[in-house]
């Protein structure tokens, strides 16, 4: 898919979400005649324009594909549907629902020639751990996390859809994008009451510092809008993949300063002791104890890949994405 045509016809799974949802604002910003099909387990936001059907369902269920393709031939699949808080209990239970989703709509991509795919992956993946203090990882680089739900579940996936690639050996030109910690106005009014985040810039009056090495990258919510559109139109490689996150990360201090608090030291075995009482209590919206090494040890990634290939620019910095710097899209007056 090298363009955005007006006969353009693209599904955006997960388009009730946040990046789901930008990322069909911006498709129509580029061209208001294109067809967007969005899949996606709630209804349709009361307000929202352009040429956008609905269909709501559970992907991992077997009811929306002859509906996705009854105006005719899909060109592009933009996969950014995911269960990332994993309800207390029920972590096999997400596991095998968004693995399950995911399968089917790249079976679904594949099985019907549709000319791209772009899937939204994690840099989580990766794995938090001492070796990664200091250093930037790179797409060669194996996923080793096992712990946190959300990373694990990704790995996971992507494993399922190289498996699937070389199985069925699509026509299609795939692009996976691994986000590092994605923000920005319209996230932040978003934000759930217990996200990173929120955590960092509402919650606590100061910034918990379990490892004065800890650092994270954040990439501005417009930059992977604007990635996901490259890779729509860009991408000419059979299999691409791209970590997604601006060149410099901030140390804990870093942050700290930029928020304009102060660092406050915790032993690690206390958080864990927190988390394991919290985490049933929060029905698993907090992370699980075990997961406690992404508070710890950095996950900061290589993001030049992107720009070497498809002449992709980060116009936003990690500072900026922090902050909340508005830039394409306004933030939400209400917090949902």
């Amino acid at each position: 898919m090298n363009s955005l045509k007006d006969t353009s016809r693209i599904i955006v799974t997960g388009g009730a979400g946040y990046i789901g949802g930008m990322v069909i604002d911006r498709l129509l910003e580029i061209n208001p005649k294109i067809s967007i099909i969005s899949i996606d387990l709630l209804p349709p936001p009361k307000e929202r324009r352009g040429n956008v059907s609905w269909i709501q369902a559970d992907l991992a269920d077997y009811k929306w594909q002859d509906q996705a393709q009854k105006e005719g031939a899909v060109d592009a699949v933009v996969h950014c549907a995911f269960r990332i808080r994993n309800a207390f209990g029920k972590i096999k239970a997400y596991e095998k629902n968004n693995r399950g989703a995911s399968e089917n709509v790249f079976k679904f991509t594949f099985d019907n020639d549709i000319p791209s795919l772009v899937y939204l992956s994690t840099v989580s993946s990766y794995g938090a751990k001492k070796e990664n203090i200091g250093r930037l990882l790179t797409e060669e680089d194996s996923f080793q996390e096992m712990k946190n739900p959300y990373g694990y579940q990704k790995k996971l996936i992507e494993e399922d859809l190289k498996k699937l690639t070389e199985e069925k050996k699509p026509k299609t030109k795939i692009t996976i994008l691994r986000l590092n910690s994605v923000t920005g106005p319209k996230g932040q009014s978003l934000s759930s009451k217990f996200g990173l985040i929120t955590f960092l810039k509402k919650i606590f009056p100061f910034v918990i510092e379990l490892n004065h090495h800890w650092a994270r990258q954040f990439v501005h919510e417009d930059d992977v809008v604007e990635a996901i559109i490259t890779s729509l139109t860009g991408n000419e490689k059979r299999l691409a993949t791209y970590n997604i996150a601006p060149e410099k990360f901030l140390e804990v201090s870093e942050i700290a300063a930029l928020l304009n608090k102060k660092t406050v030291k915790f032993p690690v075995w206390l958080v864990k002791i927190v988390l394991f009482v919290l985490w049933p209590i929060s029905f698993g919206k907090l992370i699980p104890p075990g997961a406690v090494n992404g508070l710890v040890y950095p996950i900061n990634v290589d993001g030049s890949a992107i720009k070497k290939d498809l002449g992709f620019s980060y116009k936003y910095t990690s500072s900026e994405a922090l902050e909340g710097r508005v830039g394409r899209y306004k933030a939400l007056e209400t917090v949902m």
